[in-house]
């Protein structure tokens, strides 16, 4: 016994991150996110905080601008009143000369002013600083664009300010001053007007200390520019007396709040269109405000100077020694994780590998086994698992010593990783053992050139201190998945066919490797030769074919064949439920083309002679799983023109998951597309049959003899074979019926409307001489009805139809109790027998219920009526139960007396 397989601890322990690892990754990347985040915090706050110390600053700059101009403003409104004085005491409108020096003195006084004149309350100039001595002076009522305006400024006390204009007394662009002298009762004397020079309000705002790119102005409560500084590209003075468009920031913030004294705005300004930052403050006694902008760049600039430019620089230094740093660190912890991956490998080398060959050991070899029959699994391919031993190594060690026996030993095992393909493995267990995995085998082809490939590598002699010797060596081998089990289970499987082919006596070539079967450790030499010689009985002819009729029921005539395997060993034939067994996949493949061909030929023949009849052929599992198994049958059929692919059927036995796998339901699914028919054999021995039976792709089922030949014996089965007709009825496939033996099948299936009948009733199976005449002859009898067979079908019949019109209100004839078959059978075959009458009253239960469901359909309720159901299905299982017992005790009586019990059964 071997021991079993054991890995070293730290192989199996699972690959983790070292703790360190993480946390100085989680702590540099929490710093780094932390270092963001605050510095979006910082970015923000000190915007926020120089957001509002700008303007701050920007609204004392507007105060300023405001503060200066209203002092200015305040003294020439002075000016006027003084010079409003004097010439009201000089008497002016009588005396313009007089008036016209005055003027000139006061203009003299003050060098902003263009000029100062006299005008009456009827628009007439009386004296102007402009106009020549004895010029005439103009009449401002002669002037549309002036006389409105004067007017309405008569009535107004003080100073009064005007939008630029070119005035008639000047030649240039001015901004007005003008000043209403009134009487003591209150009306207006004289006008004095001293028009400012528009550049020189430029000149004042100019002289402000304002930073660069920082724009400061005047504007009138109506919009109007006064005065900009600097003065933008492309503007002249004149263009500023029209108002500002209605998008400007500062008109819309003027228009928003108008009674505010102070306001802050940013948005496009309409003179540059471009985006700014200002305050305005409003003028006091006057038409006036003052404001102060900043472009935004600028506003931008400053602010990233001040709070962002060090900070950053800061940051993003110390940033990069942090990232430096921490990629220093984590080269070096990668380079001692390399190290000690590389000694960690090492160490594994040394406890998977055999130190001798390099081959992979037993530790080693666990490492790949479950890999191998996971990737078998997945891949839905074979995996070889093979045990190899050296036959007579001893020897070689004793005689030529350990060294000579080290240096076979390499050798063997480089030969042995040349002969097989590069996705199998060789592994070394110890001594002169070894271990073969061969994966992805597609079929029992590829294994035998694998083999043959090994044999001829270890027959090729060994050179020995000059001389050559050859060794022989023994294989044992077992199959996944037909031989299933862990890694443990197949290695010693193929352990114990290694054995056996090592006792093996007269081994050659194909003797020498030995595939496990779970009979091998009582395997017997006959039993191994008949295995060994199947293949040259069939080339030899002792393996025949055997027919055995399908029947129709419809006609009563032979309708098909099924191909039945016999092989005449010495003077008798072994059937073969006794050879298939100890078959391989080589022999059984070769069996089903042996079958395939014989049939075709045959059948070829009898359509021939006039037999329009088809043939079944059993398909073997191994056959199902080979990928070119439909190429073989459809050239094999072409072989035969004479027979169409609709006379042969196929019938397939379902053996664990063959049909579920791609392969075997893609053969199915092609064979059928070509015309052939495809019949599940022994339907209902297997659970997983019935349910998966929607799934697959037939044309026909085939009900298990084992169902049928036991009915006579016991009738309650009778169920169980009802609900397999109906189910194939229901699927609209063929039903056939084996085991098909007495009168009294015949009489039961005719009366269930299957469609092929099969078994020893009809015959036994014919030799291909003897089917012509049978089939030109045979006609199906009616069978024995006189039997409890028939007589509980027809009364389960009426069960069945009282439980459907119950449950879907249909129509259902209301049988008496006398004219149930049960009733007679009983009172004519069994009225002597123990216990009858008890079952003739449950038979009368079983229908008295049937008339209460029959009458409650009409008038009782739901709930009455699936309470008498249940009562009825209960009463209907010990009926049969009881009908069973009853059938029992005639046969045991019967048979004690040496009598039939009943006709036909």
């Amino acid at each position: 016994m071997k021991t079993p397989l054991k890995i070293p601890a730290f192989l199996t322990r699972p690959i983790t991150i070292p703790p360190y690892r993480w946390t100085m990754s989680l702590a540099f990347w929490g710093t780094f996110v932390g270092v963001v985040v605050f510095s979006g915090w910082y970015a923000w706050s000190s915007w926020h905080r120089y957001e509002q110390g700008s303007q701050h600053r920007l609204m004392l700059a507007s105060d300023m601008v405001a503060t200066v101009t209203q002092k200015l403003l305040d003294g020439h409104a002075s000016g006027l009143q003084f010079l409003g004085r004097r010439l009201q005491r000089a008497g002016a409108l009588r005396h313009p000369r007089r008036a016209r020096r005055l003027l000139l003195d006061y203009q003299k006084s003050f060098s902003e002013i263009v000029s100062a004149n006299l005008i009456t309350p009827n628009g007439q100039v009386v004296a102007s600083t402009t106009a020549p001595a004895g010029v005439p002076l103009p009449d401002f009522r002669n002037n549309p664009t002036i006389w409105p305006g004067f007017q309405k400024g008569l009535q107004v006390h003080g100073m009064r300010i005007y939008h630029p204009i070119q005035g008639p007394l000047v030649d240039h662009w001015v901004i007005p001053l003008r000043y209403t002298v009134f009487s003591p009762g209150g009306e207006p004397l004289f006008v004095v007007t001293t028009p400012l020079r528009f550049h020189d309000i430029e000149g004042f705002l100019s002289h402000l200390p304002l930073l660069p790119g920082t724009a400061v102005g005047l504007i009138r409560n109506d919009f109007y520019l006064e005065g900009r500084w600097p003065v933008p590209q492309g503007h002249l003075a004149g263009m500023l007396s029209h108002p500002a468009p209605a998008g400007g920031a500062l008109r819309l913030a003027l228009q928003r709040d108008p009674h505010a004294r102070h306001g802050i705005y940013a948005g496009l300004v309409t003179v540059e269109r471009s985006y700014r930052f200002g305050a305005f403050t409003r003028l006091s006694r006057y038409p006036l405000t003052a404001f102060i902008s900043i472009p935004e760049g600028l506003w931008l600039v400053d602010w990233w100077q001040r709070y962002i430019q060090f900070p950053l620089i800061f940051l993003v230094i110390a940033l990069g020694f942090s990232l430096v740093a921490y990629q220093r660190i984590l080269s070096l912890d990668r380079r001692w994780e390399a190290q000690r991956q590389t000694f960690e490998r090492t160490l594994t080398a040394q406890a998977t590998h055999d130190v001798l060959t390099g081959l992979p050991n037993r530790e080693g070899l666990r490492l790949v086994f479950d890999q191998a029959l996971a990737r078998a699994e997945r891949q839905e391919r074979l995996l070889v698992v093979g045990f190899l031993d050296l036959d007579a190594f001893k020897p070689v060690n004793d005689v030529y010593g350990h060294g000579v026996g080290d240096d076979l030993l390499k050798e063997m095992a480089r030969r042995l990783q040349e002969a097989v393909r590069r996705t199998d493995t060789v592994a070394r267990l110890g001594g002169d053992e070894f271990v073969l995995l061969l994966e992805g085998l597609r079929g029992m082809d590829e294994l035998d050139q694998v083999l043959a490939r090994l044999w001829t590598t270890i027959a090729r002699p060994f050179p020995i201190y000059g001389a050559v010797t050859s060794i022989q060596a023994s294989l044992g081998y077992s199959i996944y998945p037909f031989d299933e089990g862990d890694a443990d289970l197949l290695l010693r499987h193929a352990d114990q066919a290694m054995y056996a082919a090592k006792a093996r006596p007269g081994r050659d070539g194909e003797g020498w490797a030995q595939i496990y079967y779970p009979e091998l450790g009582n395997i017997n030499m006959g039993d191994e030769l008949l295995r060994r010689n199947f293949l040259q009985a069939l080339s030899t002819g002792a393996v025949t074919l055997r027919y055995q009729p399908l029947v129709a029921l419809a006609t009563g005539r032979v309708a098909g064949l099924e191909a039945l395997t016999r092989w005449r060993r010495g003077d008798q034939d072994v059937s073969p439920d006794h050879f298939l067994p100890a078959l391989g996949v080589r022999e059984r493949q070769a069996l089903g083309r042996f079958v395939l061909q014989t049939g075709l030929r045959q059948l070829t023949q009898w359509r021939k002679a006039g037999l329009d009849l088809f043939l079944s052929i059993n398909v073997t599992p191994e056959e199902l799983d080979q990928p070119g198994f439909t190429d073989t049958v459809l050239g094999t059929l072409a072989d035969f023109p004479g027979v169409p692919p609709t006379a042969l059927v196929l019938e397939v036995l379902e053996v664990g998951e063959i049909l579920e796998r791609n392969t075997a339901l893609g053969h199915l699914q092609q064979l059928r597309g070509a015309g052939m028919k495809i019949a599940l054999d022994d339907v209902g021995s297997a659970y997983a049959s019935l349910l998966r039976l929607k799934n697959l792709p037939i044309d026909e089922i085939k009900i298990d003899q084992g169902f049928i030949r036991e009915l006579p014996n016991r009738p309650q089965d009778l169920v169980f074979v009802e609900s397999l007709v109906n189910l194939g009825l229901g699927m609209n496939v063929i039903i056939t019926v084996e085991g098909v033996e007495s009168e009294a099948h015949i009489a039961l299936l005719r009366e269930m409307e299957v469609h092929y009948l099969q078994g020893y009733a009809i015959t036994k199976p014919l030799e291909g001489a003897a089917v012509a005449d049978f089939v030109r002859n045979f006609v199906l009898g009616s069978g024995d009805a006189d039997t409890p067979l028939l007589a509980l079908y027809q009364h389960l019949g009426w069960v069945h139809a009282a439980e459907e019109a119950a449950l879907n209100h249909g129509l259902c004839e209301d049988a008496e109790l006398a004219a149930c078959p049960i009733t007679g059978w009983l009172r004519t075959h069994a009225s002597n027998v123990p216990g009858v009458e008890s079952l003739l009253a449950e038979h009368a239960a079983v229908h008295a219920l049937g008339r209460k469901i029959l009458q409650a359909r009409s008038g009782g309720t739901r709930e009455e009526l699936h309470r008498l159901l249940g009562q009825l299905h209960v009463r209907s299982h010990q009926f049969q139960a009881a009908l069973g017992e009853v059938v029992r005790i005639m046969r045991e009586r019967t048979a004690t007396e040496g009598q039939t019990p009943f006709p036909s059964t």
